[in-house]
């Protein structure tokens, strides 16, 4: 019979500083136009350092991201568009 891999119990999301947004932003793996993998923001798109830091979903949300539905308050997202930090960025992507 075949071992299962255990699936991990703690999440962790990839952060770093973007130097466009001016703060700590969540991050994702895209290709350049030479097809090599890099770091972008979730806001702009842009680039950012290689330093990243691997938060848990709490650091997350205190960062300002939140998961599920929008706060009730209506202070983030809902308001500007896109995520909860509330800057605004998302609404403006570039893809």
């Amino acid at each position: 019979m075949p071992t299962l891999t255990p699936t991990p119990r703690d999440a962790s999301f990839p952060m770093a500083d973007c130097a466009a947004c001016g703060k700590p932003v969540l991050t994702y793996v895209a290709l350049d136009d030479d097809g090599a993998e890099r770091r972008v923001c979730v806001h702009c798109d842009t680039a950012v350092a290689d330093h990243l830091k691997w938060v848990s979903p709490g650091e997350l949300e205190q960062a300002g991201y939140y998961f599920g539905a929008p706060p009730a308050d209506g202070a983030a997202a809902g308001e500007k568009g896109g995520c909860s930090t509330g800057c605004g960025s998302c609404a403006v992507k570039k893809h």
